[in-house]
């Protein structure tokens, strides 16, 4: 059976909000459904995203930023990716993987921003989305000189929900919660729920 790049939370590595998160289910409390994406890797290499987007950011950077061409490039870097392709048997195991499941929250793991899924191929297109947004104009400037970033700040969650939040704003703080998690953690902790769960964990040390 071919892999289809999502580990569910109990068995995936990582650092950041994946270890505070697979910690928190650990320790007992109530955690959504999780399952972790590691395809980037893949899907850049695949699709010569290195080269190709390296290509579109040429006499961008010199002794001072061509903004038009700044913006040019990003639009069409954020393109490249949402018109590239996983392996047609890795997007397949993707979606049989999550299949009888749904709806699902779609996010970077670290972020608070959110892409909603009623199936499991909207849950593949907001993945390649939310790869795209890495291109924004914002994140080029603050990982320059580097111009893709590094595999772990593309690390999404899709989170099973029973029903979906609103598309800004839905993920509350619970107090309560966050103090019984820091203490927990032995770390002060946010943490968001929604449907009585927790979904999302911010960590004071940034992520």
């Amino acid at each position: 059976m071919v892999n289809p790049g999502l580990t569910p939370l109990a068995q995936a590595e990582g650092q950041g909000e994946v270890l505070l998160l697979r910690q928190a289910q650990e320790l007992g409390f109530p955690v959504k459904g999780t399952w972790v994406v590691g395809l980037w890797e893949e899907f850049a290499r695949l699709n010569n995203l290195a080269e190709r987007i390296g290509r579109l950011f040429q006499g961008v950077f010199g002794v001072r930023i061509d903004e038009e061409r700044l913006l040019l490039a990003a639009e069409e870097a954020k393109r490249a990716v949402r018109e590239s392709y996983l392996l047609p048997e890795r997007a397949e195991a993707f979606l049989e993987a999550l299949g009888g499941r749904g709806p699902f929250l779609v996010r970077r793991a670290g972020e608070g921003v959110y892409h909603l899924a009623q199936t499991p191929r909207e849950a593949l297109f907001a993945l390649k989305r939310l790869w795209a947004e890495a291109f924004r104009v914002e994140a080029i400037l603050e990982r320059y000189p580097a111009l893709l970033p590094p595999p772990p700040a593309l690390t999404v969650l899709v989170q099973e929900v029973t029903t979906l939040p609103p598309p800004e704003g839905g993920l509350l703080e619970d107090p309560f919660l966050s103090l019984d998690l820091s203490q927990a953690l032995g770390q002060k902790v946010v943490a968001y729920t929604w449907e009585g769960a927790l979904l999302r964990i911010e960590s004071a040390r940034g992520g």
